[in-house]
Formats: C-alpha cells, structure tokens, sequence
C-alpha cells in the first residue's frame, strides 16, 4: 500500500488486492528542463518603496553612512511537471497497476528588477545601478544550472522510495498520478531550499560596502536624484 494513499482506497479493493498483485516496477528516469525567462523590468517605483521590499541580504551600515536603494531584484522559480505512466489493467475486473514511464520537470526562473524611478535612461547612476542589478540576475542563473544535477538526483531518490504499488480503480488513477506529483514537488521543492542557501551566501557577496562604494564614486560626478537627508552619505 502506497502511504498517503489510504483513504482512497476502498475496503472492496483491500481485499481485491489480497487476491491481485502489481508487478513492481523500476520507476522511470526523472528529466530537468529550465527556463530562464527574460528579466521584467520596472522602473515605476520611488526608491523609498523600494528599500521596503524583502531581499535576501542584509547589510550593516556605520553611524556615519546612509544608504539610498536604486535598485532591487527578485527571482522566483516556478515548478511544473509532467508524469508518464505506464498503466497495466487486470482482465474482467476493474482494477489497475500504475508505474512510473517518467517524470519531466520543467524548473521555470523569473527575475524581476527594480529600477527607481529617480534615476533616468542614460545617466550613470541608472547605468551602474542596471549592471549591478544584471549581475544578481546572472548569478541566479549560474546557481540553478550548477544545482540541476542534485535537485535531479533529490526527486529521483523520492521516485525511487515510493512503495510497491497495489491494484487501484480506474477512478482512482488520477489520484495515484496526482499524489506522485506531490511527491515531486516536495522533493523538488526541498533542493530548491537548500540552493537558496548557497544563492543568498553568492549574493551576499555582491552586496557590501564595497561594492556600493564602487557604485557611489562611478557616478560622483552625477547629482544624486534621490532624497537623502544628512550628510555623509554613500549612495547606492
């Protein structure tokens, strides 16, 4: 009996599978595809908004020091799947043995940046601001194509874990299929979580007090647009 799918079988099918077995099979091979979506880009919001936006960095600022945000972006990855089965029918009885063809998972990154609306096309703390911004982007590409093989091997160890199947009704298949695809979600969700860590660590390493010193003297010939009150200042 698959755990988790209990309470979809019927007593009447408890029995019939005392008499019918399944043969057990090797579940397929588990495939990862990406896509790497082309960046959204915004520039609609003020750049006191945008330093209330929920990133994953942090950054400790001195006494002395006032940072302004120019720039903000935030990638999410969406998961789709798509489960074969193999389906074997029992003759003269409706019951039925599911195994698992393959599984395709498609792992979609979307990136959305941040522009403030302060800075204008062309000036240079709209310019250096979009490069820093390009470089987060970038670095979220190069950590989920370097973690594809370990979120592969993550949900083809919960595909391969899933208990011998028993014999369901043809009603029931739809539920056998749907409760693997959960299986997968949290298998992929899980490796996800733990390349977050390491992707926040990789940013963490873009955002700090010398990269935004960079910034800052790149365009000390510029006006800054964006209100800061007191004085000294570095400006992101």
């Amino acid at each position: 009996m698959i755990f988790g799918l209990e309470h979809i079988v019927s007593a009447g099918l408890m029995s019939l599978a005392s008499i019918y077995s399944c043969p057990q099979v090797q579940p397929g091979p588990v495939y990862i595809q990406t896509r790497n979506g082309t960046p959204k880009y915004y520039y609609h919001i003020p750049s006191a908004q945008l330093g209330n936006f929920q990133i994953d960095t942090t950054f400790s600022r001195h006494d002395n020091e006032i940072y302004v945000v120019g720039g903000v972006t935030q990638g999410k990855i969406l998961i789709s799947r798509q489960i074969q089965m193999n389906i074997m029918s029992m003759r003269g009885v409706d019951a039925h043995c599911a195994s698992i063809k393959q599984i395709q998972v498609v792992l979609d990154y979307q990136p959305d940046v941040y522009i403030a609306n302060e800075y204008r096309p062309g000036t240079c703390r709209y310019n250096t601001t979009m490069q820093h911004e390009v470089q987060h982007v970038n670095l979220d590409v190069i950590t989920l194509n370097e973690f594809i093989p370990r979120i592969q091997a993550n949900i083809q160890r919960a595909v391969n874990s899933i208990p011998p199947m028993q014999p369901v009704t043809k009603n029931q298949l739809p539920q056998v299929q749907e409760w693997i695809g959960q299986q997968v979600q949290a298998a992929a969700q899980q490796a996800i979580a733990e390349m977050d860590q390491v992707r926040r660590a990789r940013h963490q390493r873009i955002d700090n007090r010398e990269e935004y010193t960079r910034l800052s003297n790149a365009c000390a010939h510029e006006p800054n647009p964006i209100p800061v009150p007191g004085q000294p200042q570095r400006r992101r």
